[in-house]
């Protein structure tokens, strides 16, 4: 009977010392960054910060006075289902011949991967590599889910998100923005 009692305090105190480390491990750090919460429809990004297969940074400017919309198709080279919907993207190029569209391949991996990944799959449309994005950055959320495509307004407002085989929904949301693609 005594011994059961000291093997009942013993693991009642290994069941308390383990719920004090697993307590302990989900606190935030002191100083640490809150999560920036993703990208949704509505949500405005202003220009977006990237790297060339050449070395050189490139800001592009969402926000633009053409009218034109912006499509960007977020991918990874070693994404396996970006490689079974690349082929689709191939068709389009960067702007349409009105220019009422630009397109725009992105990627968090570095340029060169990225621009030969995009050279493999025939894609006519500028890659931007934006490998220095951290969780904490606002626009990491266009880089998370891949294969994605994110359509934008003349005014970088985020209109439509989607899967990147969803290619009639993305042309669908580029006609209700007064645009032919």
């Amino acid at each position: 009977m005594r011994f059961s009692k000291v093997l009942l305090v013993l693991l009642l105190m290994a069941i308390g010392v383990q719920g004090a480390l697993l307590l302990s491990r989900t606190r935030p750090e002191a100083g640490a960054a809150s999560p920036v919460p993703p990208l949704g429809v509505g949500d405005t990004v202003y220009a977006l910060a990237g790297e060339t297969a050449a070395g050189s940074t490139r800001v592009i400017p969402m926000a633009n006075g053409t009218g034109a919309a912006t499509v960007l198709y977020a991918f990874h080279p070693e994404c396996p289902y970006c490689d079974s919907i690349a082929p689709a993207w191939s068709p389009y190029p960067s702007t349409d011949d009105a220019g009422s569209v630009r397109r725009l391949a992105v990627t968090m991996d570095l340029p060169e991967a990225a621009v030969d990944y995009a050279e493999r799959f025939g894609w006519k449309m500028d890659v931007l590599s934006m490998s220095r994005l951290t969780p904490a950055d606002r626009d990491y959320s266009l880089l998370a889910k891949t294969p994605w495509i994110f359509v934008f307004d003349s005014g970088g407002v985020l209109r439509f998100q989607g899967h990147g085989t969803e290619l009639e929904l993305v042309e669908a949301a580029v006609r209700r923005l007064g645009t032919s693609s």
